[in-house]
């Protein structure tokens, strides 16, 4: 039995390799595109909206796949369009995705017709891409709730580079030493976590203390909540990429690391948006 547990840990660590240049290639794309332009924005949360929900239905062989990418495609699209339209508002903008996502989901399952197995596995993978495809653009929310030249741009790239540098952190910190785990048969640890919100603080204190509405340690605590959450997300994760059937197409074994990766900063975006109107008021 000793191999096949060496050989579980081994491919979980080479997952997280993968995920850690997942993360800093998101990351990269989605602060420039925040400081560049709204526009620019959008078309980098649409990218990883589409990288996200291919490394999603594949990566984890959610039962109706070509159902499913449709479905997340209509959820992506849906939701980047209602946040371009109407930008002031928020989040309550993203609740019709939300409505129609849930019936299209069960008419998905009437149509499987024959192959119609693993029902609840199926609605409960769909279901959670959907959210994941609708929280992405609360980023270009947030971009607009601060309104200036560059603040907006600086607001969203500070939580994105808070974000994406926790993940760094804790997958480094993984790699090294995954203790003490949260169960044996996953290498994630609590001391990545907790490295993860020392660097998230950190990073938002670096990138957010010179606006007026993260003085006072502001920008510090909204960096480490942001790491503390994304680092919890991302063990959640892993909990699913473990519990999920290991594809045997080697194109969707190489899709793990990417919605590992992906799967924790979108979960955030919305999360971020609320707490920094918070932070503001």
């Amino acid at each position: 039995m000793a191999p096949v547990s060496d050989a579980v840990v081994d491919e979980v660590e080479l997952n997280h390799l993968g995920s850690l240049a997942v993360t800093v290639l998101a990351g990269a794309l989605l602060i420039g595109a925040a400081r560049t332009s709204a526009v620019a924005l959008l078309v980098a949360i649409a990218v990883v909206q589409a990288v996200l929900a291919v490394a999603w239905v594949f990566g984890t062989s959610v039962p109706g796949r070509k159902g499913a990418l449709v479905i997340a495609a209509l959820a992506a699209a849906g939701a980047d369009v209602t946040v371009s339209v109407w930008p002031a508002g928020r989040l309550g903008t993203l609740v019709p995705v939300f409505a129609l996502a849930i019936p299209a989901m069960f008419v998905h399952q009437l149509m499987r017709g024959a192959a119609r197995v693993r029902v609840v596995e199926s609605l409960g993978g769909v279901a959670l891409i959907v959210v994941a495809m609708a929280a992405l653009p609360a980023l270009l929310q947030l971009r607009h709730e601060f309104a200036g030249p560059t603040l907006g741009g600086r607001v969203v790239g500070g939580v994105v580079a808070a974000a994406a540098g926790a993940l760094v952190v804790g997958y480094l910190v993984d790699l090294m030493l995954a203790a003490p785990r949260f169960d044996p048969s996953v290498s994630r640890g609590l001391l990545a976590v907790v490295a993860s919100t020392g660097l998230g603080g950190s990073i938002g204190h670096l990138m957010l203390r010179s606006d007026a509405e993260f003085l006072n340690g502001r920008g510090a605590f909204t960096g480490a909540a942001l790491g503390a959450l994304v680092a919890f997300f991302a063990v959640g994760v892993a909990f699913i990429e473990r519990s999920s059937p290991l594809p045997t197409a080697s194109f969707a074994r190489r899709t793990r690391p990417i919605l590992s990766a992906l799967m924790p900063l979108s979960l955030l975006a919305p999360v971020a948006f609320v707490l920094c109107l918070a932070i503001r008021v």
